[in-house]
């Protein structure tokens, strides 16, 4: 391989990883953003997400149960869950979220915890 293509290899290389670069930067404000529960596809609850250094902690219901979300510094996590009612708790054992990308899921129970921004800057992209 010559100097020049391996130029040209990285440039494109670079290329590729610019647009998903640019998207986590553009989904990371969390100013004007909130967390949004949904419980089987239909919105639970939606929580605006603050910068405040105080913990809080909402319930949302789901399948005759309650559940139990804390919001902290901009980040949000779900609590442990009964073992009869999550029993991997997966959904706590992911931890602390923070950008728009990211999400919490609880699939025995159809729990989806994610953060939405400010409209003005999402991106939204559907594939057919």
């Amino acid at each position: 391989m010559k100097k020049l293509d391996k130029i040209i290899i990285i440039v494109f290389l670079l290329l590729s990883i610019l647009p998903m670069g640019f998207l986590m930067l553009i989904k990371s404000d969390n100013e004007n953003s909130s967390i949004i529960i949904k419980v089987d596809g239909k919105v639970e609850k939606t929580i605006p997400l603050n910068n405040k250094d105080t913990s809080e902690i909402y319930d949302f219901s789901f399948n005759e149960n309650v559940g139990y979300v804390e919001v902290k510094n901009g980040r949000v996590r779900m609590l442990e869950m009964s073992k009869e009612i999550c029993p991997n708790a997966i959904c706590s054992d992911t931890g602390w979220i923070n950008k728009g990308y990211q999400s919490i899921v609880c699939l025995p129970n159809n729990i989806i915890v994610t953060i939405e921004g400010n409209k003005d800057k999402d991106i939204d992209a559907q594939t057919y």
